[in-house]
């Protein structure tokens, strides 16, 4: 079985490429996701593939807004993927709640790709991070 990780790299706001990592050893890097290399690409910032997919098959990676839906018969809500620190797992927090929802509760996906759409990049939205108390690293 092949254990695979997903990075989105960047520079700032602007997205210079993906890294995959297979089984901890080998490393791929891409500029537009299609075509893989072993050279590696400079960056300053990487964010990780949360094992989510939007209704669109987009990946979703850490600081991506997404609109979701935790019931079909709710409206649909904003959202960002963080990394939760303290519990070690990916979650989407509100926009407009205090509330958090893991991607993932004892390896079942809350979420499915029908349920998410991608909207934007939290990384180019500054008023926002300042609001949730995010730091871009």
């Amino acid at each position: 079985m092949t254990d695979e990780n997903r990075y989105r790299l960047r520079i700032d706001s602007q997205i210079v490429g993906y890294k995959r990592v297979l089984n901890e050893n080998y490393e791929f890097y891409s500029r537009n996701g299609l075509w893989w290399t072993g050279h590696p690409l400079y960056y300053k910032q990487i964010d990780e593939f949360c094992g989510l997919r939007d209704i669109n098959n987009q990946l979703l990676y850490e600081l991506d807004i997404v609109e979701y839906k935790i019931d079909p018969d709710l409206p649909v809500r904003k959202g960002v993927i963080l990394w939760n620190r303290k519990e070690k797992e990916f979650c989407i927090k509100d926009l407009e709640d205090t509330g958090y929802f893991p991607v993932e509760v004892n390896g079942v996906q809350i979420f499915s790709s029908r349920s998410l759409k991608f909207h934007s990049f939290l990384f180019i939205n500054p008023d926002i991070m300042e609001a949730l108390g995010i730091v871009d690293e």
